[in-house]
């Protein structure tokens, strides 16, 4: 294959169990990718499995989808079954300067399959904090046998791409070396102060005088929901009016509702507008979640000037400073939750003093850059031939 060059467009494939119309933070963050790279004039050709499409709405130009199965852990995400052929001869159509592997599971093993076929250099993306998911799912005996295989997945790429350097470092302690940092960014045109809502409030019973506390992200064990839920009943002499606001989409949500707790209400997934006023109409940004290889909603509460209580864990300690634009709490405990809502819920010049240091964050946090960094690293796996290893 001859490469055409920095300034010529990429045509990348991606491989992935999740995309849209999935809402996770690897399905964001992939069709973020696809759109904004579509937009610079590359194109880029998506593989992933086959989901329920929203009524009405066509499935998008770039996708090839595989037969599916709701995966028994995780039932939103689909496990899927790609057709070794149909895949081969639809990427030999394609055409890409290079594979991009995003998932380490059927189409991640398929891309990894095609691109060997094909002879075409493959990138991978880590996204997933596996040991943190292997205890909270109570399967932690996989671990051993699990990283035995991503080494042998990872080894087959160019270079293997964290969200944070936190995971990074993670990946090197775990043997796999060959790394480099897609970071994440914020985009001020959807994630800002000015989206604030009094009628968005107002569905809430949250009037000028009252505090909202909002979560946005998967509704699922692994992100500490249930401690949350109980230091707010712990604090409910204290918390006064305030009204707790869970926003998303997932395996707890339908749980959570029938147990109607005081104050707590759950609105499903927001998209667009809706989504932007659910951030910015908040008066706190609760992220209880240890699992977080970067945190791509604690980063867009920043930018919509929310101060966050967060755990002190994972990727989200790349950008997180304790007093400045986060109050950091110990993770996996109730009790430190509960001292930290109390103090964020009684202090407003603390509120306004993270607010600050938040926005401040994300206006450092540019998509751009983000982006022309990836590029350099599919060039220079296209460069440095990047071909797969024989397995």
């Amino acid at each position: 294959m001859t490469w055409r060059g920095d300034t010529q467009p990429v045509r990348i494939a991606l491989f992935s169990e999740v995309y849209w119309p999935m809402v996770s933070g690897v399905g964001v963050t992939l069709l973020r990718l696809t759109e904004a790279l579509q937009a610079r004039g590359h194109q880029l050709r998506v593989y992933s499995g086959t989901y329920a499409l929203p009524p009405g709405q066509p499935d998008r130009a770039e996708v090839h989808r595989s037969p599916s199965v709701s995966l028994f852990l995780y039932p939103d995400v689909q496990w899927a079954f790609p057709r070794m052929r149909e895949v081969v001869d639809d990427l030999a159509r394609f055409r890409p300067d290079v594979v991009h592997v995003a998932t380490e599971f059927s189409l991640g093993i398929a891309g990894l399959k095609a691109a060997r076929q094909l002879g075409l250099p493959l990138v991978a993306s880590a996204h997933t904090d596996y040991d943190q998911y292997a205890a909270r799912y109570g399967v932690p005996w996989a671990l051993r046998a699990g990283w035995h295989y991503l080494r042998w997945f990872y080894g087959q790429a160019h270079k293997v791409l964290c969200p944070s350097r936190i995971y990074e470092q993670h990946l090197h302690s775990r043997g796999v070396l060959h790394t480099g940092v897609w970071s994440r960014g914020v985009d001020p045109e959807w994630f800002h102060p000015r989206f604030r809502s009094t009628d968005y409030r107002a569905r809430f019973g949250v009037g000028p005088g009252d505090l909202l506390v909002t979560y946005i992200g998967r509704i699922a064990r692994e992100k500490n929901l249930e401690l949350l839920l109980r230091a707010w009943e712990t604090l409910s002499p204290v918390r006064g009016t305030a009204q707790l606001v869970l926003v998303g989409r997932g395996p707890l949500e339908d749980e959570i509702r029938r147990r109607e707790i005081a104050g707590v209400h759950v609105t499903g997934l927001l998209h667009g507008h809706e989504l932007s006023a659910a951030y910015a109409s908040a008066d706190v940004f609760t992220f209880p979640s240890p699992t977080e290889t970067f945190g791509n909603s604690l980063l867009e509460a920043m930018g919509s000037g929310l101060p966050s209580l967060v755990a002190a864990s994972g990727g989200v300690l790349e950008f997180s400073e304790h007093g400045h634009n986060a109050w950091l709490v110990a993770p996996d405990s109730a009790e430190a939750i509960e001292e930290g809502l109390e103090r964020l819920l009684t202090d407003p010049t603390l509120r306004r003093r993270l607010a600050d240091g938040g926005l401040q964050t994300a206006r450092d946090r540019d998509w751009a850059q983000v982006y022309d960094r990836l590029l350099a690293d599919y060039r220079a796996a296209v460069e440095g031939k990047g071909l797969t290893q024989a397995a």
